[in-house]
């Protein structure tokens, strides 16, 4: 009898379908609006940081040297030419006979010289009545003007036209808050620190900003004025305030150190 043949089983591979988790997990894209807002702040943020640092930069090169150290006190004593001859061991001369001082006549009097007129004191910016200080010169255009701050320049020129005023009010701000009180080393100002800034024709009037000076924070107002084209400043004034409680600068956005 003939055995049956045997049959390999065969197995069908099917195929599962796969889905690619990761391409799931992929993040969306953020919006034009998002990119445009984020790319506002890093250039605020930048330009803040490059006027900072010209302001120091500037500083340092008119900063007075160091006044010199006195060495230690060294003690003298004067003695007589007959008491240096005694130690000597030379004998005094003989004293001079006495001569009649003679009455000095009218002639050989000198003329009382007459009195010099007091150096009058240097022109300093006068109060208004409002307490405002008024320069008569304005230093930011001088301070663009540096060949160091050519990058400065490069980043106002990429700011919206508000942005750009402030930016450029800032700079005089704190540019005429040194010359005014050379103590005062402005490194950061925040010209909507108590108040939001408004704009009145051509000037920006900031009535709440706050500057920091050595790690210290200070009110500030100030009122700045822009020529037709709104890119140079042309008038200013301003009024320094009493210094800010360090309580108070986590609810104002003042920073301590950056």
């Amino acid at each position: 009898m003939m055995a049956a043949p045997t049959l390999a089983p065969v197995a069908a591979a099917v195929d599962a379908p796969r889905v690619e988790l990761a391409a799931l997990d992929a993040p969306f894209p953020p919006s034009a609006h998002a990119r445009r807002g984020v790319a506002a702040l890093r250039l605020v943020g930048a330009l803040a940081l490059h006027l900072a640092a010209l302001l120091l930069v500037l500083r340092m090169t008119v900063m007075p040297s160091p006044e010199p150290v006195e060495g230690p006190a060294v003690e003298t004593e004067v003695i007589s030419a007959r008491d240096f001859d005694r130690l000597r061991g030379v004998a005094p001369a003989p004293p001079a006979p006495d001569i009649p001082a003679s009455t000095p006549s009218a002639a050989s009097t000198p003329p009382a010289s007459e009195p010099v007129p007091a150096t009058p004191s240097p022109v300093t910016p006068a109060n208004r009545p409002d307490d405002m200080i008024r320069p008569t010169r304005m230093l930011s255009e001088q301070a663009l003007a540096d060949p160091r701050s050519r990058a400065t320049r490069r980043a106002l020129a990429t700011l919206a036209e508000e942005e750009r005023i402030a930016q450029l009010c800032d700079l005089e701000a704190m540019e005429q808050i040194h010359a005014w009180q050379p103590g005062y080393q402005p490194d950061r100002l925040v010209d909507y620190a108590r108040a939001d800034t408004r704009m009145r024709g051509n000037s920006l009037v900031a009535g709440g900003g706050a500057f920091r000076s050595h790690l210290k924070w200070y009110e500030v107002s100030f009122s700045c004025d822009l020529d037709a084209g709104l890119r140079r400043v042309v008038g200013f004034a301003f009024k320094v305030g009493a210094p800010i409680p360090r309580q108070d600068w986590t609810s104002l956005n003042l920073p301590a150190v950056h």
